[in-house]
């Protein structure tokens, strides 16, 4: 067991705490139960396929407490992770049916690494007990039953109702005669009504061939903490594992583009615990490890869609003439985020994503904008972080259009690493490596075209463009800009406006206090200037000891030209700056001049900002 203490220990099933636990969760889902605050539809869900063993059992069970606890417990904020994991330490204490087998270590071990990398945790340890039991759910609980009685050829898949599931879900009905079973997790009430909807459809559109299989599992009375879902994976993937097996399948299908599975790091806080792996191709790889061990027999988990783009799935689904179910589909991740009538947030990546390869695609008119609480397009994207997330997107997606397969081999190094390693392609490593550059070649020209289409639906040369929309973030080329260049012109909005306003009332006395006044700005609108530009460290330079200066991208220094402190005075402290404070920093000097002592603005700016690493602005 790894030496460190958990930062949380989870006991479920019953299970007791050990003695020296600090901090512990009890996790519980049986009916009746006092202490009752998860749901799991084992019942119903165990009914709808007449028996599911012991062990798979288990398996459900514990991908339920791990995806329940992970909500639980919050990662923390983002202005704790900056160039650093973004992870917690985990220990779960859980009864189980099968404990020969959960007991093994090789067991542990595999699923102990199939969440390390999914979630970017520091760790997952396994402390499984003997002694639990429950009872069989009806009178066709026994193995003798199957719900396949005649084994008849079906395709298996998840299905989250977003547009990657829906898509694949209607190649296999349009190009194969298979049954099509779907599994889909139900949590919140507007995704269950999303994946219904789309499968009546679908039952509609091919009548006898398609099955559902719904899997509950929720908080109950309590609230979640943490919204990034990263373990969601191993629980859903867990439940397609389960009734593949039922049907006696040893494969799984999961449609997800190939774009999102790899989903490359657009900035360096996002390289480990706050980048989504949930369908990473070594993700997948790693639980089909844990669910061969299961089932004692090779299981895998496939990705049908992994070279293909977003544009590439809408293509799909209107080639078999399916682009009007495109509105009917759910791709935001933060639906509680959604507003009034419309179903997406419109903010996240996912639905940036979504509206761009809509329109990559010309198949705006099937994604009416009223589905969205933010038309990026044509409105204001006024949450930060949410603006950040698509100038993020776009950056990317152009620094990918200029680079070459050499160029991004070594960009992406590590991560290509992970990816190769994990694929199924005909060729070895650099065959692999130059399929991945082109898959996302393809998006980055797609995403190039979506902007274009956009461009010209929206954007009236006769009308007034919305600066922060997407298209007038783009217009401005926010996203060829160095963060600390574009996190120095958010201080100058936030500062400028509110200092120029209180010094034409109030002077102050001297320096310091001109530092105090801007330090207590800092500090009040720190955290949304974080969401806004998470990699960049900034502060007032006055109130930091110089030993810790060297994490800091942005320091703000203000000088107060007055008296005795001439324009000359004011130069050699800021040329002093300059030489003291580290290389690495880029310093942004506040020059307060109410009596105008500066001649010429222009020279004066010049004469430092020529020099690089500073941006110079004046106060009057």
């Amino acid at each position: 067991m790894n030496s460190l203490q958990p930062d949380l220990v989870v006991c479920c099933n019953g299970a007791e705490a050990p003695e020296n636990a600090s901090a512990v969760e009890r996790l519980e889902y049986a009916p009746g139960a006092a202490d009752r605050n998860m749901r799991i539809g084992l019942p119903d869900f165990v009914a709808g396929v007449f028996h599911i063993p012991d062990r798979m059992l288990d398996l459900l069970e514990i991908a339920a407490y791990v995806f329940a606890a992970d909500r639980l417990s919050p990662r923390g904020r983002k202005d704790q992770v900056e160039y650093q994991s973004w992870s917690r330490h985990w220990l779960f204490r859980i009864l189980v049916r099968d404990h020969a087998f959960w007991s093994q270590s090789s067991v542990r071990e595999a699923l102990q690494e199939s969440l390390r990398f999914m979630t970017g945790d520091a760790d997952y340890l396994f402390e499984f007990l003997p002694g639990h039991r429950t009872a069989p759910t009806n009178l066709f609980d026994d193995e003798q039953f199957s719900v396949n009685p005649e084994a008849r050829p079906v395709r298996v898949t998840l299905f989250s109702g977003g547009l990657d599931s829906l898509a694949g879900a209607l190649k296999i009905l349009e190009e194969t005669s298979s049954g099509l079973v779907l599994v889909s997790h139900e949590s919140q009430p507007g995704t269950v009504r999303t994946q219904r909807r789309l499968v009546e459809a679908l039952q509609a559109r091919f009548p006898g061939r398609v099955s559902h299989y719904r899997f509950v599992c929720q908080l109950s009375g309590v609230r979640a903490q943490e919204e990034t879902q990263r373990t969601r994976s191993l629980l859903y993937c867990s439940v397609g594992f389960a009734i593949a097996q039922a049907y006696g399948h040893d494969e799984l299908d999961v449609f997800e583009n190939g774009v999102t599975s790899i989903n490359l790091h657009r900035r360096e806080d996002l390289v480990n615990g706050r980048a989504s792996r949930t369908t990473h191709p070594k993700t997948l790889r790693l639980l089909g490890q844990v669910f061969s061990l299961i089932a004692e027999k090779d299981f895998r988990l496939s990705l049908p869609f992994l070279w293909q783009t977003k544009r590439a799935v809408i293509d799909v689904l209107r080639d078999t003439g399916s682009e009007e179910l495109i509105a009917s589909s759910v791709s935001c991740s933060r639906t509680f985020q959604r507003e009034g009538a419309a179903t997406h947030c419109g903010r996240c990546f996912q639905c940036v994503d979504r509206r761009i390869a809509v329109h990559s695609a010309h198949a705006e008119t099937s994604d009416d904008p009223g589905l969205y609480s933010t038309d990026i397009f044509r409105t204001a994207i006024v949450d930060r972080e949410a603006r950040t997330t698509a100038i993020d997107y776009v950056r990317q997606a152009a620094e990918l259009a200029n680079s070459n397969v050499d160029s991004f081999a070594a960009q992406y190094l590590v991560e290509l690493s992970d990816v190769v390693e994990s694929v199924n392609y005909a060729g070895g490593e650099f065959e692999r490596v130059e399929a991945v550059w082109e898959l996302m070649a393809r998006h980055a020209s797609d995403v190039k075209g979506g902007l274009a289409h956009a461009r010209d639906l929206y954007d009236d040369m006769f009308g007034e463009r919305e600066p922060n929309s997407l298209l007038g973030l783009v217009a401005s080329r926010e996203h060829l800009k160095e963060e600390v260049e574009r996190c120095v012109a958010s201080l100058l909005d936030v500062l400028v406006p509110a200092l120029g306003e209180h010094l034409a009332r109030n002077r102050p006395k001297d320096e310091g206090e001109l530092n105090s006044l801007v330090g207590a700005m800092l500090r009040s609108h720190h955290q949304a200037l974080v969401s806004e530009h998470p990699t960049v460290c900034f502060a007032g330079a006055r109130v930091i000891p110089d030993h810790e200066l060297a994490d800091n991208d942005v320091l703000v220094e203000a000088k107060y030209i007055r008296g005795a402190t001439s324009p000359a005075r004011a130069s050699e402290g800021m040329a002093a700056d300059l030489t003291k404070y580290p290389q690495t920093s880029h310093i942004l000097f506040l020059v307060h001049d109410p009596d105008r002592a500066i001649a010429h603005d222009g020279v004066f700016i010049r004469d430092f900002e020529s020099r690089g690493r500073c941006t110079v602005q004046l106060i009057r």
